[in-house]
């Protein structure tokens, strides 16, 4: 199964949130040897004066990208220490037009399809090609990824990209 594939699917239980929610890029971390997949949704509020507002997370989506199945969509309910109450203010990437934003993200699931595979099997060695792929990725990560909802990125997908970093820098 395709990172974009399993996006796809868990778009389809997360597009009966309101319009005003975001979801965080996959985070990917391995539980009992199965690759988990969680997005984070949480909701927005823009003004022109602030940008764009967001709430804690408010949902998790949850998908075994080993089983190729959709798990669940469910409210999340955590405490994070030492996190900031909201609301947090995370501006998005600026498009001249909203269809650009396509391919970027086609470039973002096709390098977790890249990396995920390297990253479950570290004996294999890392091949010049992932090394780029990681230096990618830490691009897309650093200019989409919700700064204030990092703490989260960390809980349930650290070790992945603590690893991503290290092969980007490697």
């Amino acid at each position: 199964m395709s990172m974009k594939e399993a996006v796809q699917q868990i778009g389809e239980h997360a597009n009966m949130m309101p319009m005003e929610r975001g979801i965080t890029l996959p985070m990917i971390k391995v539980e009992n040897n199965r690759v988990i997949v969680r997005r984070l949704i949480y909701f927005t509020r823009t003004t022109p004066e602030y940008g764009t507002a967001i709430t804690e997370p408010q949902y998790v989506a949850i998908y075994d990208l080993s089983a190729a199945a959709f798990l669940t969509l469910k409210r999340f309910e955590m405490e994070v220490p030492n996190l900031k109450p909201p609301p947090w203010i995370h501006n998005r990437p600026a498009f001249d037009k909203p269809e650009d934003i396509i391919p970027e993200f086609d470039r973002i699931w096709t390098l977790y399809d890249m990396l995920i595979p390297a990253f479950l099997n570290p004996d294999a060695g890392i091949s010049e090609e992932i090394k780029q792929a990681a230096k990618a990725y830490v691009h897309y990560f650093d200019r989409h990824a919700e700064k204030p909802l990092l703490p989260f990125y960390d809980l349930f997908g650290g070790d992945f990209l603590r690893w991503v970093g290290q092969v980007a820098n490697s």
